[in-house]
């Protein structure tokens, strides 16, 4: 009988399923809605597929669960062979991309209100409303290459 209680299976499930969600919330939702050099298309096609930008945002979540489950399964993997790097693992690889991950989605969410809620701004006009909900999503686009480059960072430590 095969034990699923083995850490490196444990570990390649994890990363089965992070390749499975990530390439949703990393190229799907932006090919679909981001128009680029186009702020008021990018706008109307998050208005118009809000529904799918939300579910981005919450596969988003999840990916940053699942990439905290995975680096403690490598914790667990490695933590035998060398603790220190193990603990390396688990902070660059996993806990602070999860946390820049969980940020980015704040930003996404803010970025809905603004363009959902004509009052949240009512001082500004339309046009500054777009162009402050675009910031918002560049700083989430920001957020996401950095913490590709954290989760990368652990591979030189191995």
């Amino acid at each position: 009988m095969i034990s699923i209680h083995n850490p490196g299976r444990v570990a390649g499930l994890y990363y089965l399923l992070l390749i499975v969600v990530s390439p949703f919330f990393l190229l799907y939702i932006p090919g679909k809605l981001f128009v680029e050099g186009n702020v008021a298309a990018t706008v109307n096609n998050i208005a118009a597929h809000e529904l799918l930008f939300r579910f981005g945002i919450i596969v988003e979540l999840a990916g940053a669960m699942i990439l905290i489950l995975l680096t403690l399964a490598f914790y667990r993997l490695f933590a035998d062979i060398d603790r220190n790097l193990a603990v390396l693992v688990v902070i660059l690889g996993g806990v602070m991309p999860a946390t820049i991950y969980f940020v980015g989605a704040r930003c996404e969410l803010a970025a809905l209100k603004i363009l959902r809620d004509a009052n949240s701004l009512s001082a500004s006009d339309k046009p500054h409303q777009d162009a402050l909900a675009i910031l918002f999503l560049r700083l989430d686009n920001s957020q996401i290459t950095a913490s590709l480059a954290l989760a990368s960072a652990h591979g030189f430590f191995r």
